[in-house]
C-alpha cells in the first residue's frame, strides 16, 4: 500500500515543516473557505472511515480548501492530494489502529494557531477529536462530527462491559455532544446516536462510491468470472477489515454449514485485520480452506470492481457496521447483499426486494444463502433493483456536504 501515497519527510524536519507553512499562507489567502478534516487513524492503515474521509477530501478540495489532521505512521506522513498534519502516536498491533496520545499536537499548535480555519468536519471522538473540541470552543469555529461507528461495541469487546466502557462512553460523548450538528448515513444509526444520549441536531448523508456504472455488465461479468475461475459454481465475496465484529468468523460458520449440504462454491475475501489467523483458523475447523481466497488488501479499483461483478452475492453479516460502503460498492456491480437481521446497516435495503437480511444463526443464514443462489434470475433482478437504490457517487453526496458547509459558516458569521 505504501508505494501508492508520496511521503514526506520525517515528520519534524524542517522541509516538511516548511511545506505546511507555504499551505497554511495559501489558504489563508486564497478566497476559499478552509476545512480541517480531524481523524485519529489514516493511511496506511485503511478502513471504512478513512475512505470517508479520502472521499470528502478528494471531491470538496476544488472549491474548499481541505486540510487533514491525523496520525502520521512510523515517522512519516502519508500525502494524497490534499495536505495533511501528521501527528505523532504509538501503533498498536492489537489493535491494527495508531494511538494518539493526549498532548501529541503540540509541536503542530503554532501552525494550527496561524491557520484560518472556518469550520472543523471531526471524524472521530478520541483524542484528535477532543482537540478539535477545543479549538471549536477556543477560536468560536464551527464544527460538526460524523458518527460513524457503534462505539459502544467496541470498548465492550475489549474492555469488557463495566466501569471503563462507561468512562470511554462519556469521554467520546463530550465530542459529540459539543459538536454544532452530527452527520451519520442514515436514521438507524442517528437512533443509535440518541441512545448514547446525543440530543442535538442531525444530518444524514449517506456513504457512497467511487466507481462508475459497468459500460457492458454481461461482457464484464463474465470475463471477471473466467478469470476468477468461478465456472458454474456460486461465487461469495467479502470485502473489509479481518477484525471479529464484523462477524467474520460467524460468516466461516455459514461457510462450513453450506459445504455440509453439499453444496461447491467458491468464496474470496477481500481485506486485512488483526483477526486474519483466527478467520484462518475457524475456515480450518469448518474444513472450507481449499474454498476460500485470501486477496489481502485491494486498492485498485479496476480489480475491485471485477470481484464484485464477478460475485453472485455480498456476504456480509456484520452486526457492527452502521453503513458500510462495500454495499454500494457491491450495488455499482449489480450484486445483491445479503445481511444479517439485526444489523444497522441493512436498514438501507428491504428485504427481498434490493437485498436479503437473513436470520443471524448458521442455518438460517444458509437457508437463505441457498434460496436466493437456487433462483438465478430471481438473483439477477435482486442485483439490478440493488443498483437502483443504492448506488450513489461521492461527488453527489459531498457537493451536498459542500453547501450544508457553507450555510454553517455562513449562519456561525
Amino acid at each position: 500500500m505504501e508505494n501508492l501515497y508520496d511521503t514526506t519527510p520525517k515528520r519534524r524536519s524542517k522541509e516538511y515543516k516548511k511545506f505546511l507553512k507555504e499551505i497554511a499562507e495559501t489558504y489563508n489567502t486564497n478566497g476559499k473557505p478552509t476545512v480541517l478534516m480531524v481523524c485519529d487513524t489514516f493511511f496506511p492503515v485503511f478502513d471504512g472511515v478513512v475512505n470517508v474521509l479520502d472521499n470528502y477530501c478528494k471531491n470538496l478540495k476544488e472549491n474548499v480548501n481541505v486540510v487533514v489532521l491525523a496520525p502520521s505512521f512510523r515517522g512519516r506522513v502519508y500525502m494524497k492530494s490534499y495536505p495533511v498534519i501528521g501527528v505523532p502516536n504509538l501503533y498498536s498491533k492489537a489493535l491494527g489502529y495508531n494511538i494518539v496520545l493526549p498532548g501529541a499536537a503540540r509541536c503542530y499548535r503554532k501552525l494550527l494557531s496561524t491557520l484560518r480555519i472556518d469550520l472543523i468536519h471531526c471524524h472521530s471522538p478520541f483524542f484528535l477529536g477532543r482537540i478539535a473540541l477545543r479549538m471549536h470552543k477556543k477560536r468560536k469555529i464551527p464544527m460538526v462530527t460524523t458518527f460513524h461507528s457503534q462505539y459502544r461495541r467496541d470498548f465492550v469487546k475489549y474492555v469488557g462491559d463495566g466501569l471503563l466502557t462507561r468512562f470511554l462512553m462519556r469521554f467520546i460523548m463530550k465530542v459529540f455532544c459539543g459538536s454544532d450538528e452530527l452527520w451519520t448515513m442514515q436514521p438507524a444509526v442517528g437512533d443509535v446516536a440518541r441512545s448514547y444520549g446525543y440530543e442535538g441536531k442531525i444530518r444524514y448523508l449517506p456513504n457512497a462510491t467511487v466507481f462508475e456504472p459497468s459500460k457492458d455488465y454481461e461482457s464484464e461479468r463474465r470475463l471477471a468470472r473466467e478469470k476468477m475461475g468461478a465456472g458454474d459454481e456460486p461465487l461469495f465475496l467479502f470485502v473489509g477489515r479481518l477484525v471479529a465484529q464484523k462477524n467474520i468468523l460467524f460468516l466461516a460458520e455459514v461457510l462450513g454449514e453450506l459445504k455440509r449440504r453439499g453444496l461447491k462454491f467458491k468464496m474470496i475475501f477481500v481485506g486485512e485485520g488483526p483477526d486474519h489467523a483466527k478467520l484462518q483458523k475457524k475456515l480450518k475447523e469448518e474444513n472450507v480452506s481449499e474454498e476460500t481466497v485470501f486477496m489481502g488488501h485491494v486498492s485498485d479499483i479496476s480489480v475491485l470492481e471485477e470481484l464484485y461483478a464477478a460475485a453472485d452475492l455480498f456476504l456480509f453479516p456484520s452486526l457492527y457496521d452502521t453503513n458500510s460502503l462495500v454495499q454500494v460498492e457491491a450495488a455499482s456491480r449489480r450484486t445483491p447483499t445479503a445481511f444479517a437481521e439485526g444489523s444497522t446497516t441493512s436498514c438501507t435495503v428491504t428485504d427481498g426486494v434490493n437485498g436479503y437480511i437473513l436470520p443471524c444463526d448458521k442455518e438460517g443464514f444458509a437457508d437463505g444463502v441457498m434460496r436466493a443462489i437456487s433462483d438465478r434470475e430471481e438473483l439477477e433482478e435482486m442485483g439490478r433493483r440493488a443498483f437502483r437504490d443504492l448506488y450513489v457517487t461521492w461527488g453527489g453526496v459531498v457537493e451536498r456536504a459542500e453547501q450544508y458547509y457553507r450555510e454553517i459558516i455562513s449562519a456561525q458569521k
